[in-house]
């Protein structure tokens, strides 16, 4: 995996999220959990809800894990993107 700066980590969490939104899963932070965060079904709504606390790396963690459930072969992925969802 390589090593990346907060600010890289920022920027990638920026494009998970415009990813999530490209299929269809809302994203929301909390306080309010125990975890680092998951996937949900809110009112028959995928929502990806995440604690708010913790680092843009965690959580660009738990969107790729969370994600890993979905077929993004038909969707467009940016490269980098793509290659941290593949690590």
């Amino acid at each position: 995996m390589p090593v990346r700066k907060k600010k890289e980590w920022e920027a990638l969490l920026e494009e998970l999220k415009l990813l999530l939104g490209s299929l269809g899963i809302e994203y929301r932070e909390t306080k309010r959990i125990k975890s680092d965060g998951a996937l949900c079904l809110i009112k028959g709504k995928s929502v990806i809800i995440i604690k708010r606390n913790i680092e843009a790396e965690d959580k660009a963690e738990v969107i790729k894990r969370e994600i890993g459930k979905f077929d993004l072969e038909s969707k467009y992925v940016k490269p980098e993107v793509r290659e941290f969802l593949e690590e």
